[in-house]
């Protein structure tokens, strides 16, 4: 597998309008940001990517022959220029970062090219996507959603599938100067056996922790993501995973959804009903409580997670929700939830009430979060 700095974009594949060289509009278009307060990168960012391509080989024996120094050069030529970061912090905008290449194992023929523009607390970071087989393609062009800027957190392509074609995975997290907070931004694209564009088939935005670990498993047909975020109890973070089947007719999130239950309870309340419905018993009581209870962020204290006596594998989960989205609850009331444990971290909610079931008596505490739980091996 192989990580990127930066973002997809799309190139494309005429030279630069008007006859000029591709190095002296893109100093053109950096230098004045260096002293702009009405900041829009955007056409930095297209001259960048038009001054990589017109330096990279045109086909595969070209590639094959150019590759060992091909980066060396590409950075030396911005150097030149005047346009790489200076050593000091805080330089702003109008600069350029490294430009580094990989060709990935899972994609013979393939180039990735990364690159990326200065602003402010970071880099807008960028990776162009192309199929040297046997002539020089570009096959992606694609950006984060983030206002500042947006740089590449990881990518990775799966194998081929049968039919020849791969998966690739990128999330970009948001360019920002203090918090640990951020957003894991992530997409997937279909590669096919071919020359074809790349087919985005997803993507999501969900808050993350940037200080933690991501772990990502990605073949042709499954993607899962494992990392932490917020829990329901304030100050506390916890595992999310989310688990995606890939198939000819889209992406569809399969189990597991948590990985235990006073996760899964909040999992169940911060996501929609369409996606909790199958996770649900039949009970049209859930729907209304799904409906009462759920919004984007839930905040409470679990009381307790107490196993049930005479249900094999159903547990009781009392929890005191204190905000349900901008409704604030000054006093809250104990809801009890009645999680069932299906096996392999599969989980259903069976019931919810205001009253505590006798089938489960006792306290238990909840786990902590000293320890969070995962589907991937320690280091």
């Amino acid at each position: 597998m192989f990580k990127l700095g930066c973002v997809v974009l799309f190139l494309a594949g005429a030279p630069f309008l008007f006859g000029q060289d591709e190095l002296s509009h893109l100093v053109a278009e950096s230098v004045p940001l260096r002293a702009s307060t009405d900041i829009d990168w955007t056409n930095q960012r297209s001259a960048l990517r038009d001054w990589i391509e017109s330096r990279l080989p045109r086909n595969i024996a070209a590639l094959d022959a150019d590759f060992s120094n091909l980066e060396a050069r590409l950075n030396e030529e911005i150097q030149q220029a005047g346009l790489t970061e200076p050593v000091t912090p805080d330089y702003g905008f109008g600069y350029v970062s490294k430009v580094t290449l990989s060709r990935p194992s899972e994609y013979p023929g393939a180039l990735v090219v990364r690159a990326g523009v200065s602003v402010g607390c970071g880099n807008d970071e960028s990776v162009y996507v192309y199929n040297f087989a046997p002539a020089r393609n570009r096959l992606l062009d694609a950006h984060g959603t983030g206002k500042w800027g947006h740089g590449v957190f990881d990518a990775q392509f799966s194998g081929p599938d049968d039919s020849g074609s791969r998966i690739l995975y990128v999330s970009w997290y948001d360019v920002q100067c203090g918090s640990s907070w951020n957003r894991l931004d992530f997409s997937l694209f279909r590669f096919g056996p071919g020359q074809e564009q790349a087919m985005p088939l997803f993507s999501s935005a969900p808050s993350f922790k940037i200080d933690y670990e991501v772990h990502v498993r990605l073949s042709p047909s499954e993607l899962l993501l494992e990392f932490a975020a917020g829990a329901m109890e304030g100050g506390f973070i916890r595992t999310y995973v989310l688990r995606y089947s890939i198939g000819a007719q889209g992406v569809e999130r399969i189990d597991p959804v948590a990985l235990q239950p006073q996760d899964f309870v909040h999992e169940w309340l911060i996501e929609p009903w369409a996606e909790m419905e199958s996770r649900s018993g039949s009970s049209d009581a859930l729907a209304k409580w799904h409906k009462f209870l759920h919004a984007d962020s839930v905040l409470g204290d679990y009381e307790f997670v107490q196993p049930c006596v005479n249900r094999r594998g159903v547990t009781q989960v009392g929890a005191g929700i204190t905000l349900i989205g901008d409704r604030e609850i000054p006093e809250p009331r104990i809801v009890h939830f009645l999680v069932k444990d299906k096996g392999n971290y599969s989980y259903e909610m069976s019931a919810i009430s205001f009253d505590s079931n006798d089938d489960c008596p006792g306290e238990t505490p909840a786990a902590d979060y000293t320890q969070l739980p995962s589907l991937f091996k320690k280091k």
